[in-house]
């Protein structure tokens, strides 16, 4: 049996690159057959910003960011056995915000649960 690995960090990224690619279809697609999924955030503007960044609650998808909460609930829907590998540098932010990132990733994927 084949498991996959969902990197949201790089979905989001192909996404805002390649106007032939939907991560949000592809996670839809892949999520059932994934065995982890490495969490991290990065901004995709003109240029990158924050690669590896924590996913936090505050970081606007209309800024560029990631919308990691759309793609959770994706995740969730699709696999509830899944494991969430945090891929991040939490050096990046300070103890408050890397708790308040844990949370909020705990209390989306909890909420989910039973959809």
């Amino acid at each position: 049996l084949i498991k996959l690995c969902l990197d949201i960090g790089r979905l989001h990224l192909q996404d805002k690159i390649d106007d032939n690619f939907d991560s949000y279809d592809i996670t839809k697609r892949f999520a059932k057959y994934a065995e982890v999924i490495h969490l991290w955030n990065v901004k995709v503007s003109n240029n990158l910003e924050n690669g590896h960044f924590p996913v936090l609650p505050d970081l606007d998808p209309d800024e560029g960011w990631a919308d990691t909460e759309k793609y959770l609930k994706i995740i969730r829907q699709e696999n509830k056995t899944c494991k969430i590998l945090f891929e991040h540098r939490s050096d990046l932010i300070t103890d408050e915000e890397l708790e308040s990132c844990y949370s909020w990733v705990n209390r989306i994927l909890s909420e989910h649960g039973n959809d």
